[in-house]
């Protein structure tokens, strides 16, 4: 009995030891650091005490907005968990003890935290550990309310003067929102301040929650064609996560840094969200149901889109997909994101109720989404033609183009030889000259004409003539059928054809050699592919001619070098082909003379260049070697990418022989599967001292770091053969 009293004694002495402890607990008179306005210490909270993986404190930004959600925050920082932490990491982040004063309300500021039943903000009273109240972020649906700042309002009235402390939750390891943003944690204290944030809350749900929807089965149009709303008023989210408000951008935005999407109005949906909403991501949306009248033609534009992206007209009653259209003229990079105007004929559908279907159903990558802008239906025959006639000269008005890519050329392209459901009523070439290369001498430029031909309408057009001849500056306005060659270098040949005064212009290149130790037009200083032959199908064509051939001397915002020598050199992103393709480019025949060494200069971790006599021997394989994809950007750390380097070929062993070379583009493995080419040299007198030459580049840019000149040394290629 004795034991057990000094038991019950010692007890009783620990427990008034730690009420002690409790009553001696430092208790702030307000919430610390509320609103995260407080420096803070690298990687240590201020007022808060995280724990586990979630709510790293550089998850305190000042973005006014996050994935696309307006971030309605209080002051200059707000907590977003996205930054704070990968989605699926978990963990807690407890305020200090404070003693709750006022009138026992606190306001405060949630987003995402999808999953209520993991996510969730708890008040609990200090000593006790009970918890006296629980909110949740049921507003967030992922679709129209995401990453929001939603004001969020707790009645604790009944517990003023306790002390408590705010312990936030993060048990979601997924990735569907599974975090949450934060801000703005305050005591109230008024009736007066309570009934704003009551007003506040109501505002966000009217203006970021989803809309009221009502349609009209009778009309003969949809609602919000272009998504001139700048959101998705007047269509129905179906499925998914894909394709949300956020998704609704300016068209006056670019993409890869200046690349215009061409579209119409001042709004249209982009599938990426220029890169904020994932490419794993689908969903489908559709348009209100409308009576199909007209002729039937409905026509909108398309842009990216690849895999299992479409977009389809559905039967209003029973949805079945009765027309289906796919961006089958998607090309990276030449039209990668660029908007196209395409048109459906769905005549047989006329006096039906209809509506349009918006899908991104591919969850891989590359180009995984869909953008979709400016749907006309219920058009007439005289209205598409005479909205084919806009389109086209709108784009031949157009005078914005990218640094780096060719697009208003190859986008100009597309509206010239699309497959138009009323004949264009435009004068078009459909066959064009091709580039020519000849001896020096007298030639007859209007022999070539015989490979051209235009239409108007379906309307074959003769009448065709060159107007100009234009070399190193000068122009030859006449005497076409004899024109002096006789010095070497690229001859332009305007021609055009004529219908009822309308005139339609194009452009081929004559390379005039005056001799055959060289390849032709071995720098592309053409601008063209002048003295190449493609030798893989579905390069992409423009004006009648292969493209690949561009001027920009680096490539994407950080400025990295191409080491081009002169102003062009033939670039693996700009012919039309995905990186996981193949292609092939052959030169012109030549007599190796001299000393039997040639050089050129080859970069991207798929080239190659295969060396064949005339006959289709291969006598030479010599691949890239420098590519190496580290420490990016910076060449002198080591990186090479897309920049060449110089290559010297021994072929002594053939002087005298005719022969070829190709340039490939081979398939691999991994990425950088790209190839970039310039500079061939098929003539040295004597061997080149490539052991102490060297290419001098301007290294790429980071930061605001100036960036140093590095030297790409020359090498002896090695032949695989």
């Amino acid at each position: 009995m004795k034991l057990k009293k000094v038991l019950s004694l010692l007890l009783a002495m620990a427990m008034l030891l730690s009420m002690a402890a409790c009553s001696s607990e430092q208790v702030a008179d307000d919430i610390v650091n509320g609103d995260f306005e407080l420096e803070h210490e690298d990687g240590k909270w201020n007022g808060w005490t995280r724990e586990d993986a979630a709510f790293n404190v550089r998850g305190l930004i000042q973005d006014e907005k996050l994935n696309g959600a307006v971030m309605e925050k209080s002051g200059d920082y707000y907590f977003a968990g996205c930054e704070g932490g990968n989605p699926a990491m978990r963990g807690t982040l407890t305020s200090d003890v404070f003693k709750l004063g006022g009138n026992g309300f606190i306001t405060f500021k949630m987003g995402a935290g999808k999953d209520t039943e993991k996510v969730y903000v708890e008040f609990i009273e200090s000593g006790t550990d009970t918890v006296l109240a629980k909110v949740v972020n049921e507003d967030c649906d992922g679709v129209y309310i995401t990453d929001h700042l939603i004001t969020k309002i707790v009645d604790l009235s009944e517990y003023i003067g306790k002390n408590i402390y705010i312990k936030v939750t993060d048990n979601d390891d997924g990735t569907d929102y599974a975090y949450v943003n934060l801000d703005a944690f305050h005591v109230c204290t008024s009736d007066e301040e309570v009934e704003a944030a009551r007003e506040e809350y109501a505002r966000q749900i009217e203006e970021y929650g989803e809309k009221p929807f009502e349609e009209d089965e009778t009309s003969t149009t949809i609602q919000n064609p272009g998504f001139e709303t700048g959101d998705l008023t007047g269509w129905v989210l179906l499925e998914g996560t894909a394709l949300t408000r956020a998704n609704v951008v300016p068209t006056s935005q670019y993409y890869w840094t200046d690349r215009s999407v061409y579209g119409e109005g001042e709004y249209y949906l982009d599938g990426s969200n220029n890169g904020a909403t994932g490419e794993d991501l689908t969903g489908a949306i559709r348009s209100s149901k409308f009576t199909l009248s007209g002729d039937g033609y409905i026509s909108f534009m398309i842009g990216a889109g690849n895999g299992e992206c479409y977009v389809a007209l559905c039967d209003g009653n029973t949805d079945e997909e009765l027309i289906v259209v796919h961006n089958d003229y998607f090309s990276d990079p030449a039209l990668a994101l660029t908007l196209l105007r395409t048109y459906m004929d769905a005549s047989e559908y006329v006096g039906q109720v209809v509506y349009l279907k918006v899908v991104d159903a591919n969850d891989g990558s590359g180009f995984a989404f869909l953008n979709v802008d400016d749907f006309q239906v219920s058009l007439t025959a005289d209205e598409v033609a005479a909205l084919e006639l806009a389109q086209l000269e709108q784009i031949q008005a157009e005078t914005y183009t990218s640094a780096s890519y060719d697009d208003l050329t190859t986008l100009l392209n597309y509206y010239n030889t699309y497959p138009y459901l009323i004949p264009l009523q435009s004068l078009t070439m459909t066959d064009y000259v091709q580039h020519q290369v000849t001896d020096c001498g007298t030639v007859d430029v209007t022999a070539y004409l015989a490979d051209a031909a235009a239409v108007y309408g379906g309307t074959a057009v003769t009448d065709m003539a060159v107007t100009k001849v234009s070399y190193n500056g000068t122009e030859i306005t006449d005497g076409f059928d004899a024109v002096d060659m006789s010095a070497p270098g690229y001859y332009y040949v305007t021609y055009c054809a004529t219908y009822e005064g309308k005139t339609a212009e194009a452009t081929f290149t004559v390379v005039a050699m005056e001799d055959r130790n060289s390849v032709a037009n071995g720098g592309f200083e053409s601008g063209d592919l002048a003295g190449w032959t493609v030798l893989t199908d579905n390069w992409s064509i423009v004006d009648g001619h292969p493209t690949g051939v561009i001027s920009a001397t680096t490539y994407w915002g950080e400025n990295l070098p191409y080491n081009q020598a002169g102003d062009y050199h033939m670039d693996g992103w700009n012919n039309g082909f995905g990186e996981a393709d193949g292609w092939q480019l052959q030169s012109t025949t030549f007599t190796l003379s001299g000393s039997g060494y040639i050089s050129l200069r080859m970069g991207g971790n798929a080239a190659a260049v295969r060396v064949y006599l005339a006959d289709g021997t291969e006598i030479g394989y010599y691949k890239q070697t420098r590519f190496s994809d580290v420490n990016f950007p910076s060449l002198a750390n080591g990186g090479s990418w897309a920049d060449m380097g110089t290559y010297v070929l021994d072929l002594s062993a053939y002087i005298g022989q005719e022969m070829y070379i190709v340039l490939c583009d081979e398939v691999i493995d991994g990425g950088w599967a790209q190839a970039f080419f310039d500079e061939v040299v098929t003539y040295y007198e004597t061997a080149p001292d490539y052991a102490s030459l060297y290419d001098t580049v301007t290294d790429g840019t980071s930061g605001d770091a100036t960036p140093a000149e590095v030297q790409i040394p020359w090498q002896l290629a090695v032949n695989r053969k």
